[in-house]
Parts: structure tokens; sequence; C-alpha cells
């Protein structure tokens, strides 16, 4: 029996964090209801951000003659670290409330007792995965302003990672929104439905204020050092 099928009659690890890339990409295709798009979207958030510290990184070993910029980038650095293990944590958080909100769709409801309890379970249960992907989404339009701190940083043949990290990281954002989408509708408290509703349109405003900057440091980067790469005419 392939593992593929081992994984999708229900034998999910603890951690995404503890399989391989391969048993990502095989389980997140496989019939498991988990890791579904939250996860999947965190998770290629965390990577985003992976790239904004190499690139930040690279460029503090490489600072060593300009103090001002290599503590910036220390900070910086500090910086990335927790919040991609916070970030991280989400990954396995999604996918458990998911888990939970299945276990109580399976509770019990023959009696009116039962029903009830069930209906309380469920949408406390649903209220977590909504406010999970928020926060998550929170997190990165914070890695976001991150990247381009480390776009004005760090060395310019470290600029592509860091954009492509950014990248990364604003659509993480709009894929992991969606999963807000699909739960919120579910939430009974109408008053509670439309703050989360709210919740969820800042921060795709924020995200795409955000990576819009992101996207202008770059190309005022990537110009600034093409024209001094230009060898002026004789």
């Amino acid at each position: 029996m392939s593992s593929l099928h081992i994984q999708s009659l229900g034998d999910m690890p603890a951690s995404a964090w503890a399989l391989t890339a391969a048993q990502v990409r095989d389980l997140t295709a496989s019939l498991s209801p988990t890791p579904g798009g939250g996860s999947i979207s965190i998770l290629t958030g965390t990577l985003g951000l992976a790239l904004v510290h190499k690139g930040a990184s690279i460029s503090l070993k490489r600072a060593t003659q300009d103090a001002a910029r290599s503590e910036s980038l220390v900070d910086l650095c500090a910086k990335v670290t927790p919040a991609n293990a916070s970030l991280s944590r989400l990954v396995d958080d999604d996918s458990q409330a998911y888990q939970r909100y299945l276990a109580a769709r399976s509770l019990p409801r023959i009696t009116d007792a039962e029903t009830s309890a069930r209906q309380a379970s469920m949408q406390a249960e649903l209220l977590r995965a909504t406010q999970i992907p928020l926060t998550a989404a929170k997190e990165m339009v914070r890695a976001l302003e991150f990247a381009e701190a480390a776009i004005a940083l760090s060395d310019k043949h470290l600029l592509s990672d860091i954009f492509a990290g950014a990248l990364l990281i604003r659509v993480a954002v709009q894929a992991v929104l969606l999963t807000v989408d699909a739960n919120v509708v579910g939430i009974s408290d109408a008053g509670l439905c439309e703050t989360l509703k709210s919740e969820r349109i800042e921060l795709e405003r924020l995200s795409i204020a955000r990576g819009e900057a992101v996207a202008e440091a770059y190309q005022a980067r990537i110009s600034a050092a093409s024209a001094h790469d230009v060898v002026p005419p004789r």
C-alpha cells in the first residue's frame, strides 16, 4: 500500500513539519481533509518569509564594513526569526482546527440536548477555524513589512530572492483569506460574522498596499543598480 493511500485513510502526522517536502505534496493531493487550502497557504507564507530572512542574513554576513547597515540587518533578522516561528505554528493550528470542526460535526444529534450541544460545538470550532487564517493573514502582512525593509538593506544580488519571498507572502495572504470566506458564512452570530468580514477586508487592503510598496522598493533598487552598472560611452 502506498504512503499516499495510507495518508488518505487518515494517518495524519502530528505536525506538517515532521514530513518531507514530497510527503507534504502527496498528502495535500490525497483524500485526507488536511492539510487543505488554509494550511498550505500559511506554509507558503513561511517559505516566502524564509527567503526574506535568507537575503537579510547573507547580506549581514557581508556587511562588516558598514556598522549602521549591519545593525539594521541584525535587528531585522531578530524580528523575522520569531515571526516565522509563529507563522509556522499556525500551519498545524489550521489543520487541527478543521479536524476539530469535523469531529464536532460527527457528534450525535438524536435528542434535542445532543443537537444543541453539537451545534454549539460546531460553532465554536468554526469560529476557531476562521480566526486562525485571519491571524495568519495579519502576521503575513507584517512579514511584507519585513520584506520591504530587507529590500532596502540587502545586497543587490539577493534582491530577487527577497522579492520572490514577498510575492509568495502576498499571494499566501490572498489564498488564506479564501478560507475565511468559506468559513465565515457558517457562523450564526450575525454581528460576529460582520466583524470577521470587516477584518478580512481590511487585511486584504493592507496586504495589497504593502505588496505594492514592496514592489516599488524592489523596482527602485533594481533600477538604481542597473543605472550604476551602465558603462558610460567613451
